[in-house]
Order: C-alpha cells, then sequence, then structure tokens
C-alpha cells in the first residue's frame, strides 16, 4: 500500500463525526452558497438527521441542536420552512425532533470579549453605620460577565451535540466580514465554546456563509475563514437540482458531493395553512444496499457479501460480471456515506 494512502486512511481511522464524512465532531465548519441556493434548508436537514440519528447525508451520530436563526425574515417563516421538513420527511419522528432542536431567535454576537454581560447585577447586600450608630442596608451590584467557555458549559448541560449560526455575517455585529482581526476572534472564542465541554462531550459548530457578488470568486470575506476552518462545504446548482459539496475536507470524499432538489408544500401552523419548500435528499437504501450492510454487520467479508447477494440478487442481472459491477459502486457509495466502516472492514 503507497504511504501517503496508509497515512491518510489511518487519519480518517481516528477522525471521529457527526455526520459520517460530512461533518467532523467537536471542529468548526462552514457551509456557503449564494443567495437563494438553501443554505438554511440544508442546516435544517441536517439539524434532523442528528436529532433521529438518519443516514440521508451519512450515517449521524444521535444528539440535540442549537439552531440560532439570526438572519431569517420573520420567527413565523423558519417555523414553518421546519415544520414543512419535518412533515414530508419525518412524521414519525415529530415529537423527537420537536424536544431535541431548539430554534433560538435571540442575538449573537461573536466578536465579543464575553458570551454575555449582565449589568447592575446584584451581588450581595450589606449594612453601613452612620456616626451615630444608625444602620442603613445598602446592596452591591456589578457586571457578571460570562465567558465563551460559559457558554460551553451551558450548552453541555442542555446536552447539546450541534450549534448552528446562520448567518455567520450576522453573528459579528458591528463589524465587516472583511475584518482579519474580528474573524480571528470569532473562530477563537467558538473553539473555546468547544472547549467548554470539557473532554467527556462533544460539539459541532456549522456557520452558514454566503458568497460574494461574484460567486466564482467563493466565500464572502477574509481567506481566514477557509484557512482556520477544517471543513468547508458549498452548495451549487446542478442541472437537475442541487449539490452539496464538499470543497474543503479532511476525508478521501474531498470534492465529492451529495445530490439534492427543492420541494414544495403546504404546510399547516396553529389551523392557518402557508406554502413552503424543503431540502429533498431522497436517499433511501434498496433491498440490495440493505442487505450489504446487514451482512456486513454480521462480521462477513466483502467476497462472502458479494457472493451471498448474488445468490438472493443476481437473476436480476445478465451475468455475474455485470452485478459484481453493481456490487462494487454500491459497495463504494455505502462506504462513502458511513453504512460501512472501512476500519471493521479491514478486521473482517
Amino acid at each position: 500500500m503507497p504511504i501517503l494512502k496508509k497515512l491518510l486512511e489511518d487519519k480518517e481511522k481516528k477522525q471521529r463525526w457527526l455526520i459520517k464524512n460530512l461533518l467532523p465532531l467537536n471542529e468548526i465548519s462552514i457551509l456557503y452558497a449564494p443567495k437563494d441556493h438553501h443554505k438554511t434548508g440544508m442546516a435544517l436537514k441536517m439539524a434532523m438527521e442528528v436529532i433521529t440519528a438518519g443516514q440521508e447525508l451519512g450515517a449521524s451520530k444521535s444528539g440535540r441542536v442549537l439552531f440560532f436563526s439570526l438572519d431569517t425574515p420573520s420567527q413565523l417563516e423558519m417555523l414553518v420552512r421546519a415544520k414543512a421538513l419535518m412533515d414530508a420527511t419525518y412524521q414519525d419522528q415529530s415529537e423527537e425532533i420537536g424536544l431535541n432542536l431548539n430554534i433560538n431567535f435571540d442575538s449573537l454576537n461573536l466578536s465579543e470579549e464575553y458570551w454575555q454581560v449582565h449589568e447592575d447585577y446584584y451581588e450581595e447586600s450589606y449594612y453601613v453605620y452612620d456616626d451615630i450608630g444608625h444602620r442603613e442596608l445598602k446592596y452591591k451590584y456589578s457586571d457578571k460577565k460570562e465567558t465563551w467557555s460559559d457558554m460551553g458549559h451551558t450548552l453541555r448541560k442542555e446536552k447539546y451535540d450541534f450549534l448552528i449560526i446562520d448567518t455567520l455575517s450576522k453573528s459579528i455585529v458591528g463589524h465587516g466580514i472583511n475584518d482579519d482581526s474580528v474573524i480571528r476572534k470569532l473562530i477563537s472564542n467558538l473553539r473555546k465554546v468547544i472547549s467548554g465541554l470539557m473532554q467527556i462531550d462533544t460539539l459541532t459548530i456549522l456557520l452558514i456563509h454566503h458568497t460574494g457578488k461574484d460567486a466564482r470568486k467563493g466565500m464572502m470575506g477574509t481567506s481566514i475563514l477557509s484557512n482556520d476552518v477544517s471543513t468547508v462545504l458549498k452548495i451549487k446548482k446542478n442541472k437537475d437540482g442541487y449539490d452539496l459539496v464538499r470543497e474543503k475536507h479532511k476525508s478521501a470524499y474531498a470534492g465529492k458531493s451529495i445530490p439534492f432538489k427543492i420541494r414544495e408544500c403546504v404546510v399547516e401552523h396553529q389551523d392557518e395553512k402557508y406554502e413552503s419548500i424543503y431540502v429533498d435528499v431522497g436517499k433511501v437504501l434498496n433491498v440490495l444496499e440493505s442487505e450489504i450492510v446487514r451482512l456486513f454487520k454480521q462480521g462477513q467479508q466483502k467476497d462472502n457479501i458479494r457472493d451471498n447477494t448474488y445468490k438472493t440478487h443476481g437473476q436480476q442481472y445478465n451475468n455475474k460480471k455485470s452485478f459484481n459491477v453493481v456490487f462494487g459502486r454500491k459497495w463504494n457509495s455505502l462506504l462513502e456515506q458511513g453504512f460501512l466502516d472501512s476500519g471493521q472492514q479491514d478486521k473482517n
């Protein structure tokens, strides 16, 4: 085996994922695209996949999600969009999503020194005495400052595993996206949030971002964003819909994409009907794929799985050679999406 290939495979085995081969654990990722390319819709899709331990984007780790919606025209529109996706794809898991998806519309300024500052915070009371012995009760107030590590501690208490900030530009209030020092501060603060969860817990952070006027030039703003963040995902339009592309990725799947479409629907919310849209990845394992995954989990080797599935599904193909070609494609696709584990494959 070539040395570079072995080093890459060893690195991948150590990498832990929130969504297999897509979003790494304990790291900051960015998802960007031009306007009207459904960044928020894809972020909601990722959130619900994590909550339900779904497999449409890759095998997902189950967890709770905090979604800061800083750039939505209205709270109602955001809630309707979330319900559209839930009704279309996760009808049987609506209660689970309701309990574990917190869409927060509060402000957030990642360029500040502190996460929160509570002004005139009551600290303690005490008595003072005048010259003739009269006693008067006094109160001491001061600003209570909560650090970004404190935010991590709070997320840990609430058992959040995934933090989404939509959008990055709205999270640096009063500053521009081209300011290097501001972006360095933002990234530093987010890393403090992650470190604040301590080693026993994990947190993945996803920043939603825009392109500039010329989408061909990539992300809007300073190059520090792409240089200092390990995972950069982008959405681009294709002739049939859209692609979620791993533009920068610490895996062998860098540059590969996941196709998706946008569906229109009508949503009922509080006895009113609204037109909305949702992201449809449409990845459901077919019978052959499900059989491959089942046999793999039993510990069978690739050659045995191929032979056994040929016995049950081979009659649908012209000959064994054509079946083997299809089997190879399915195998690689299942590896890419995390349904099969390459490390376990070596042991089988």
